[in-house]
C-alpha cells in the first residue's frame, strides 16, 4: 500500500502536475489522520470495554462479601438473643426505656433459656466483615471502575461507617466483660437463673445489665446492617441488569 501512494506521488510530480500532487498529499495526509483517530477509538472503546469488566467483577465480588456478612450478622445475632431475653425476664429495663427501642428489635428478645446462663457473663463473636473485594477496589485505586457514584457512596457507607459502629461497640463489650470476669468469676462458673433473680438488686445484676446493654447496642448495629447490606446488594443487581 505504501509503494503504491509512493508511485502514485512520483508519476504526479513526473508529469508536473503540481496542483494535483498537493490536493493528493492533502488527502493522504487526512487519511492518515483519520486513520490514526480510528485507531485511537477503537483503543479507546477496548480500554473502556476491559475497565467494564473490571467494575462488574468488582460489583459482584462486593455484593457476594455482603451476602456473607448477612449470613454472619445474623448468625451473631441468635446467640445473643438469650442474654437479652433473661436479663429481661428478670428487669424488663430494655422494654422500659424508650431509648432501647425495643419494639423495632423485637426480634432480638425471645423465651429466655433458664438453663443456660453461660451467654450472661460473656460477649459474643466479633463481626469480621468479609471485605477483601472492597479493600481491593480501594487499595488498587479503582473506585472509579464504578460508574454509579451514589451506588459507590452507599458501599463506602456500610464498609466505612456502619462497620466502624459495629467495632467500636465490640470494644466497650471487651472492656466490660474483662472486668466482670476479674470481679465475678465464682458467680460466673456457678450460678444459676435463680441465683440470678435473687441478685437482681446486687451489684453483680447491675454490673451483668450493663454488659448486656453494651450487647444490646452491639446487637443493635449488626440487625440495622443487614437492610443497608440487603438495600445495597439489590443496587448492585440493578446495576449490573443496566450494563
Amino acid at each position: 500500500m505504501i509503494k503504491f501512494f509512493r508511485h502514485i506521488r512520483k508519476q504526479l510530480l513526473g508529469e508536473g502536475k503540481t496542483g494535483k500532487y498537493l490536493k493528493y498529499a492533502i488527502g493522504e495526509i487526512l487519511l492518515v489522520v483519520i486513520g490514526i483517530i480510528i485507531a485511537l477509538q477503537i483503543n479507546n472503546w477496548n480500554e473502556q470495554r476491559k475497565a467494564n469488566i473490571k467494575g462488574v467483577t468488582y460489583l459482584k465480588g462486593i455484593s457476594h462479601d455482603l451476602e456473607k456478612d448477612i449470613l454472619l450478622a445474623d448468625s451473631i445475632l441468635k446467640t445473643q438473643m438469650n442474654s437479652f431475653s433473661v436479663i429481661s425476664s428478670i428487669d424488663s429495663v430494655f422494654h422500659r426505656k424508650k431509648h432501647y427501642q425495643a419494639e423495632k428489635y423485637a426480634s432480638l428478645f425471645d423465651k429466655p433459656d433458664t438453663l443456660n446462663m453461660g451467654d450472661i457473663f460473656y460477649r459474643n463473636l466479633s463481626f469480621r466483615s468479609i471485605n477483601s473485594t472492597y479493600r481491593s477496589l480501594i487499595a488498587d485505586g479503582q473506585s472509579g471502575l464504578i460508574n454509579n457514584r451514589q451506588l459507590f457512596q452507599e458501599i463506602q457507607q456500610i464498609y466505612n461507617e456502619s462497620h466502624e459502629r459495629i467495632s467500636s461497640t465490640y470494644e466497650a463489650i471487651k472492656e466490660i466483660e474483662a472486668r466482670i470476669a476479674w470481679a465475678y468469676p465464682i458467680e460466673k462458673r456457678n450460678w444459676t437463673y435463680t441465683d440470678l433473680r435473687n441478685a437482681k438488686n446486687k451489684k453483680v445484676f447491675a454490673d451483668l445489665t450493663n454488659l448486656t446493654e453494651q450487647k444490646y447496642w452491639y446487637a443493635q448495629n449488626l440487625y440495622d446492617l443487614i437492610p443497608k447490606n440487603q438495600a445495597v446488594i439489590s443496587l448492585i443487581d440493578k446495576e449490573l441488569s443496566n450494563d
